[in-house]
């Protein structure tokens, strides 16, 4: 009966010194460097930041990222109303010619605002799915 208890003491005493051995074998000593990417708004849409660059979610924040690859020239329209329907992801679902836009709560193709037309007309607007309106004098 003796020998009974000695051997559970033992192995209690292993299992204590094996869970303090194998608790410091994961803590390293110096501290975490600073987030690179904080919790911060840093831009405010793709024109908020240098040439080439994307503004991107950081899931906290938002931050200007280059070497974005994708994507097709010209501005999506500004919208009035959009209908709830996901129909494109990226630029690359759309017909050639056309970009993919945000509609609030949707996403759709739509012909692009190039700079020459944007220059012509700034407030060319979309009232909904793919219906062009110059806006009333």
């Amino acid at each position: 009966m003796s020998s009974c208890l000695f051997l559970l003491k033992a192995l209690l005493a292993l299992g204590s010194v094996a869970s303090w051995v194998t608790a410091g074998e994961h803590e390293f000593g110096g501290e975490c460097p600073a987030d690179p990417l904080p919790c911060e708004e840093l831009c405010d849409g793709d024109a908020s930041c240098p040439q080439g660059h994307k503004c991107c979610s950081t899931g906290c924040g938002r931050a200007c990222h280059g070497g974005i690859k994708g994507g097709r020239g010209g501005d999506c329209p500004k919208l009035l109303a959009g209908l709830c329907i996901v129909s494109c992801m990226v630029d690359e679902n759309c017909p050639a010619g056309e970009k993919c836009c945000k509609s609030g709560c949707g996403r759709f193709c739509v012909p692009p605002i190039l700079p020459a037309q944007l220059a012509l007309n700034p407030n060319r607007t979309i009232r909904s799915n793919f219906e062009l309106e110059s806006p009333v004098p």
